[in-house]
């Protein structure tokens, strides 16, 4: 089954009980409205013969009947029908997210935020569509054919043909072409959706540059022009879907008025009751009221299989990492070793990572130094099982990490980013994420550790400062430290520091560092970082070019090697001469985790 009908049935198959029952109930209603046409058209037509009231009593209880069952089933298909498929598309939903998990991040690198956004909120709400105006309406359409029959052939074949030929040219014939008229502007309307989606989140979040290079004009015209482009399929689809309205409701009109042609002669030539008359015509005209609505509603189905296509494009990617079929007992954090790792992106013919080693117990330090693309990034990456490691490659308490679950590897890892993600809301939103039970005090311990105890204090709630925007209303560095408080909250015993002083000043970074230090002394830290002064605290230093190991060993022994690490050093440190006036001491900074 292609990926479109998978996630189609996976909308149904769950909720299949409460699609029933609302078809039966949608079914229900439209036959309380035809016997309510029908029974009135009796009675009107009877009561104008002036016969006893005791002929009429039980048409009258009919009217009654019938007319009170219309509204109540009316209102308990919709209840029935709303809540089953809100239910469904909430589940859909979650089920889409959860499988945004496994690729994320690797596998979301060439996607845009907008869009996925657009994908979870507004392609999900399409497939509404699905159930309430089409598959529940053509089952109670079918229900109310037969249900014509039934009434109409007693009293006349034609009649009964007749209107069975006008509800399927309604039904069936008419929304199929309407469908096939509509579907490609539809479904381009719903790609359009997420392209303009994708890029307004570019405009908002990029606001600021679009400012300063005066280009938010362009910005604007462009956005004006996709919104456009989506107006014009949506009207288009619109204007089918009215289109094929209508043509559904001649057909109905045109069909009533078949069967008062066709019932006038049986009348005539007694076949058929006068009071029969207006019964039938009325049973015609009232069945078309579930087949009409089926004209507007078809053309939107090309946007529900592009919107059910853009779902499974997610869901049927695949996770980037393989879960054991039986996973071994968590570790317990003793060692993590790297062992002659190679690895290529997906995609690329290049070995970005080419016979790398190291090993690290907690209480240890080591620091990975190189510059920008010689692979640094990409060891966390792999650590983190973002991406697969070849087998054998990464051993967490002397067993390969793919024997793990995943969750229970990244239970002993923890990590700050040099991009410093930072959610939408407070600082204790944005804590608790990595420890959800931790209490004000863990957190500002946490925050005092990273030199931001002060700045949170002078918060108007402190804690529960609203921070903005992805914490726009901290500095650069103020979110890179907070991504490391949270880091340093976590209880594993490993750390993943990736560039912590990448956007902070000479002393804040110095800051950093002798907090490294400290929680080198019970934690293993793995320090990446392109800065080679400093890092005297390591136990082992490790000089990556082009994703090979080129050096490796302590601070003192490589600024005595001369070689790459030792140019490194110099070059930063005359960078540092020039910035401050004057440069660090040659000798290295001590500190617990070297041993």
């Amino acid at each position: 089954m292609t990926g479109p009908g998978r996630i189609i049935c996976a909308l149904l198959r769950p909720g299949w009980r409460g699609f029933a029952a609302a078809a039966a109930l949608q079914f229900a209603s439209v036959a309380s409205g035809i016997g309510l046409l029908a029974t009135s058209a009796w009675l009107i037509a009877t009561a104008a013969l002036h016969p006893s009231i005791a002929a009429l009593g039980v048409a009258i209880v009919g009217v009654r009947f019938f007319g009170l069952a219309r509204g109540i089933l009316r209102y308990l298909e919709r209840l029935a029908a709303h809540g089953s498929t809100l239910s469904l598309l909430a589940r859909l939903r979650v089920a889409a997210y959860s499988a945004l998990v496994p690729l994320s991040p690797a596998g979301l690198a060439r996607e845009r935020s907008g869009d996925l956004v657009s994908r979870l909120v507004d392609d999900v709400n399409d497939l509404d569509t699905l159930y309430v105006r089409v598959i529940g309406p053509s089952a109670a359409a079918g229900l109310t054919a037969i249900l014509a029959c039934v009434i109409l052939v007693p009293r006349g074949g034609a009649l009964a043909a007749a209107t069975v030929a006008g509800l399927v040219i309604a039904g069936a014939v008419i929304p199929v072409v309407a469908m096939r008229a509509g579907s490609r502007s539809s479904a381009r309307a719903v790609a359009a959706r997420g392209d303009l989606a994708a890029r307004a989140v570019d405009a908002v979040q990029g606001v600021g540059d679009l400012l300063a290079f005066d280009r938010s004009d362009a910005f604007r015209a462009d956005l004006a022009r996709r919104g456009r482009q989506l107006v014009a399929e949506q009207t288009r689809t619109v204007r089918i879907s009215a289109a094929g309205s209508a043509a559904a409701a001649l057909a109905g009109d045109l069909t009533a008025l078949a069967v008062l042609g066709l019932a006038v002669p049986l009348v005539r030539s007694g076949a058929l009751d006068g009071v029969q008359l207006p019964v039938v015509v009325l049973t015609a005209l009232a069945a078309f009221e579930v087949a009409s609505p089926l004209a507007a509603a078809w053309p939107s189905l090309g946007a529900t299989r592009a919107a059910a296509g853009r779902l499974a494009a997610l869901t049927d990617a695949g996770p980037m990492v393989s879960e054991p079929a039986a996973p071994l007992a968590p570790p317990d954090g003793r060692e993590l070793e790297v062992r002659r790792l190679s690895f290529r992106y997906p995609g690329t013919g290049r070995d970005v990572l080419r016979d790398v080693s190291f090993a690290l117990r907690p209480g240890q330090c080591i620091a990975v130094v190189g510059t920008s693309g010689a692979g640094k990034s990409t060891i966390a990456s792999l650590l983190l099982r973002f991406y697969e490691a070849p087998a054998g490659s990464i051993l967490l308490d002397g067993r390969d990490v793919r024997d793990y679950a995943t969750n229970a590897v990244r239970a002993c890892l923890s990590y700050a980013d040099q991009r410093a993600s930072i959610l939408t809301g407070t600082l204790r939103g944005n804590l608790r994420i990595a420890r959800e039970d931790a209490d004000d005090e863990a957190m500002t311990e946490a925050l005092r550790a990273v030199g931001l105890d002060e700045r949170i204090q002078n918060l108007p709630q402190g804690l529960d400062s609203w921070i903005g925007e992805q914490g726009q209303h901290l500095s650069g560095g103020e979110r890179q430290r907070l991504a490391l408080a949270r880091a340093i909250l976590r209880p594993s015993p490993f750390l993943i520091l990736d560039e912590p002083g990448a956007h902070l000043d000479p002393l804040a970074e110095q800051q950093v560092l002798l907090t490294v230090r400290q929680l080198a002394r019970d934690r293993g830290v793995i320090l990446i970082t392109h800065r080679a002064i400093d890092l005297g605290f390591a136990k082992e230093i490790i000089v990556l070019r082009e994703g090979r190991v080129v050096e490796r060993g302590t601070f003192e022994s490589l600024r005595q090697a001369g070689g790459w690490f030792r140019r490194m050093l110099d070059l930063q440190r005359a960078e540092a001469v020039i910035e401050t006036g004057s440069g660090p001491s040659l000798a290295p900074v001590s500190g617990s985790g070297g041993n």
